[in-house]
């Protein structure tokens, strides 16, 4: 029998400990989270900048404009308007500024970018521009001490349209796009992804968070986003990799650790049917780990990519070590695994015997495309995020929808449910569902009221295809979510 309810919406904790559902008016009223040290004293953070002497100083001017309030976005369903940016001050909310340290700039030459249409290939151009940008890091490690909180990464316009393929929207740099299908492959591939590549480097070379930044950013151009919204964003993710945490769950156990698994494509010789195993760890405390899994070969016969026992087991072996070494040698009291596809036998083994001394095990196999949409009797509104419908092991759960603290829905279309089946259950249906929707709130990434997928899903993609360039470039990245975003 179905039974249906509605979930209350998640708070988050914000500057001493005080609380608001919404990010922006969290940070706007009480101020970010706090530094890993909990200090509430402002912060001026010192950024590296590698780009042209041009993109250099837009970057420059551009950062002058976000010191200054920015009006938010006009709502047209309901005429309210999104909560104004207030300017990026020590003085201001968010407590921090930045200031681009002139001796951690490594300037590439104007002539780099002039002698690109000499490289015939376009591939040839993407790999001489890496080069260029590894040396650079190199540089910057060696000649900066201290060491710059974060290096920002304004991208030349005309590199990127020399750099990018032709007729594509968007200003993303790809070198190959990946493919899931196994086929024979012609030698290695160097790289895929410009932005990815870059990710790598920086770790490499001096274990540098960055922050890259497109023409249309710092020109506040025509896109989806607003100019309000880029500066919220940007100020959210610039706080995390540079700072701390701006806001975390407050109302999530401590003693429970959340596990997304997902898999991504290893940069292999020959053929393409290497998968590896990634769990992305959410503890409270906020910090987003990542743990790489062992490299197996596919049965391309198969839908999806499937764990063995050992494989299953060892990830989250490698899971629970990670937790020991976080909470003084205490194991998790529950664990709650999330994937996008079904549970096999030998993986639900696997993870069984990991966790045998973990008193309460969740394990959910979360659909993002569950067919259903659903539209209240005699509303206007869609149905209200938080909604959730439920029996014994099969959910649906709104994530997205009307918000009330918004007065609104901010989606494009009508929104659709999450369905969830659970393989294992030992706690309730409303605790699976109240923790699902706090973790949509969860993505430092950008300022928004909530994402659709738990950040356990949602940046898997994201995660996983950075660490497929690290594996290329004999690479091991650190387990902080902060050098992959």
């Amino acid at each position: 029998m179905k039974t249906s309810t509605l979930i209350k919406e998640p708070n988050l904790y914000f500057r001493g400990n005080k609380s608001a559902a919404d990010p922006k008016i969290g940070i706007l009223n009480f101020g970010p989270y706090g530094s890993e040290i909990k200090d509430d004293t402002p912060r001026i953070i010192r950024a590296g900048v590698i780009g042209t002497k041009r993109s250099y100083l837009e970057l420059q001017s551009w950062l002058e404009k976000i010191k200054l309030r920015i009006p938010g976005a006009l709502n047209k369903d309901n005429k309210t308007r999104d909560p104004d940016f207030p300017g990026l001050q020590v003085e201001g909310p968010f407590k921090f500024d930045i200031q681009l340290d002139s001796s951690c700039f490594e300037e590439i030459p104007e002539e780099h970018i002039r002698n690109l249409p000499n490289v015939l290939n376009r591939k040839d151009r993407v790999l001489k521009m890496l080069e260029v940008y590894e040396q650079k890091f190199k540089d910057l490690a060696e000649t900066s001490d201290p060491k710059p909180d974060i290096v920002l990464l304004p991208l030349d316009e005309k590199m990127i349209s020399l750099c990018k393929e032709k007729g594509l929207l968007g200003d993303r740099i790809v070198y190959e796009h990946r493919s899931f299908k196994p086929r024979r492959l012609k030698g290695d591939i160097p790289v895929f992804d410009f932005h990815h590549a870059l990710k790598i480097m920086a770790f490499k070379y001096g274990s540098f968070t960055t922050q890259l930044l497109l023409p249309r950013t710092l020109n506040f151009g025509q896109g989806t986003q607003d100019p309000a919204t880029i500066a919220w964003n940007f100020a959210v993710s610039t706080y995390y990799k540079a700072t701390g945490i701006p806001w975390k769950l407050a109302e999530i156990d401590d003693e429970t650790c959340y596990v997304g698994l997902s898999f991504y494509q290893e940069l292999s010789k020959g053929e393409r049917n290497m998968r590896a195993s990634m769990a992305q760890v959410y503890l409270k405390t906020g910090e987003s780990q990542v743990i790489r899994g062992k490299p197996f070969k596919w049965d391309e016969k198969t839908m999806h990519p499937r764990l063995n026992e050992e494989h299953a087991f060892d990830i989250l072996q490698d899971v629970i070590h990670l937790y020991k070494r976080q909470k003084d040698g205490r194991i998790p009291k529950r664990m709650v695994i999330h994937k996008t596809s079904s549970f096999t036998n030998e993986e639900i083994t696997g993870f069984n015997n990991a966790t045998d001394k973990i008193e309460i095990v969740d394990y959910l196999h979360i659909h993002e495309h569950s067919g259903i949409m659903m539209l209240p009797k005699g509303e206007s509104y869609p149905a209200i995020r938080g909604t959730f419908i439920y029996d014994q092991n099969e959910f649906l759960l709104y994530t997205t929808g009307y918000v009330p603290a918004l007065d609104t829905y901010k989606g494009p279309s009508v929104p659709a449910p999450l369905f969830i089946k659970a393989h294992r259950l030992d706690t309730t249906p409303e605790i699976i569902a109240k923790d699902i929707l706090a973790l949509t709130k969860l993505d430092w990434n950008n300022s928004y009221f909530n994402t659709r997928m738990p950040v356990t899903i949602s940046v898997s993609q994201r995660v996983g295809s950075i660490l497929s360039e690290s594996s290329a470039r004999n690479v091991t990245l650190p387990t902080s979510y902060r050098y992959f975003m």
